[in-house]
């Protein structure tokens, strides 16, 4: 009997949670699951047929644009119409994953008693309004899943406290490992006349931190460029233009670059010499700090959320929203390429050791058909089926 999977996540868009999701459906296609995935339309759909899953469109379960209360009201009837298509869907499934913490709420008014539903958590939940929304819809979950100490942390006191929830959890992230480094381990570290090229991959969107990253050009060693890799969503597009007019009003434009949307971000990022991370609130699991460390680039991070727990000591950290702190990083290790050379080195041993893509996903899978009470066995042993785990039984540790 083939497992089925039903996955729902909030917005049509793709970006560091989505590309969790969308390995995971291509791993569960692959081991054999019947998987499909609740979406908007949007980028993300055409991306989850691609993995051999079946999309299911649902509203945008976000909050919008224009008046708050408005905007409000309408993701709530969003959550209802979500919850009567999740409710048909999930009707013969074995486990349902919500992708986003917005989702809860449709998987909570669906009322899936007979179907057990993991959250795969991928935000710091710190703010009053999203603890507020998780707790009332915890009861509807078997499990949490968070990618990160940093995102289970301010979530397990919330059933502990009430004794009513689910089991919280961790599987950190991870990314394709080996994969061909950067150019300091093709080429060697790079002579003093050649420039030093900083790199920043995220979504241009104010909290990814590029204002910051902006205020710190002028104080960076003048062999710096800086280079901005990544797109952005509708909502941000006056956000991506202002930062365009930036660059040229501080005059900038010989030493920072606004790469856009690149569909290889890896190639781009193998051609520099330091990533940065300036996240001015708390990263889960930094997907592009992962990606940095698995080509061997030395990793400025801010030091709040996941960041340090993924770099574990393989990177500098910095307070966050500071642009000197940000600066006198990035010089240290332009101007001292051993220094780089033995960061680089600790993060690909730390992604080697805790956050290879095939034991995430494998470690992932496996809580799923736990907590459906599918069992399957590794190294191809029998599958045997099981009354569905309990939620103490079901949570994985990686």
């Amino acid at each position: 009997m083939t497992s089925r999977l039903i996955a729902v996540t909030s917005t049509g868009q793709v970006s560091g949670a989505e590309r969790v999701l969308l390995r995971t459906l291509a791993a569960a296609v692959d081991a054999g699951w019947d998987a499909a995935c609740l979406c908007p339309p949007g980028p993300l759909a055409a991306q989850v047929r691609a993995t051999g899953a079946r999309h299911v469109a649902t509203p945008d379960l976000t909050l919008g644009s224009g008046p708050r209360l408005l905007a409000a009201l309408r993701m709530v009837l969003a959550w209802l119409r979500a919850a009567r298509v999740l409710r048909s869907e999930a009707s013969t499934a074995d486990v349902v994953l919500a992708n986003a913490l917005l989702s809860l709420p449709a998987v909570r008014l669906a009322g899936l008693a007979s179907v057990p539903a993991v959250w795969l958590a991928h935000d710091v939940v710190v703010a009053r309004d999203r603890l507020l929304l998780y707790r009332w819809c915890r009861r509807a979950l078997s499990l949490v899943v968070g990618v990160s100490e940093a995102v289970v942390a301010p979530l397990r006191p919330v059933s502990a406290r009430s004794g009513i929830g689910p089991v919280v959890d961790v599987v950190h992230n991870g990314v394709p490992y080996p994969v061909a480094p950067a150019h300091e381990w093709v080429e060697g570290p790079a002579p003093e006349r050649r420039e030093i090229v900083v790199g920043l991959n995220a979504l241009l969107t104010p909290w990814k931190g590029q204002e910051v990253l902006l205020d710190a050009v002028p104080l960076l060693d003048a062999r710096v460029r800086v280079e901005m890799l990544g797109g952005y969503l509708p909502k941000d597009d006056e956000y991506a233009a202002g930062l365009g007019r930036s660059i040229v009003e501080r005059g900038l434009s010989a030493r920072v670059r606004l790469l856009g949307h690149d569909e290889d971000p890896l190639a781009r990022m193998r051609t520099w010499s330091i990533a940065v991370s300036a996240s001015t609130d708390p990263e889960a699991c930094p997907l592009a700090v992962l990606e940095a460390m698995s080509l061997g680039l030395p990793v400025v991070a801010t030091d709040h959320g996941g960041s340090p727990e993924v770099l574990d000591g393989a990177g500098i950290v910095v307070a966050p929203r500071d642009a000197s702190a940000l600066a006198e990083a990035v010089n240290r290790l332009a101007g001292d390429p051993e220094l780089r050379a033995r960061n680089a080195l600790l993060g690909l041993d730390r992604v080697a050791r805790a956050h290879r893509l095939d034991h995430q996903t494998s470690a992932l899978l496996a809580v799923l058909a736990r907590t459906a009470g599918d069992y399957r066995p590794p190294f191809g042993g029998e599958r045997r089926r099981r009354e569905p785990a309990t939620a103490a039984a079901a949570g994985s540790s990686t």
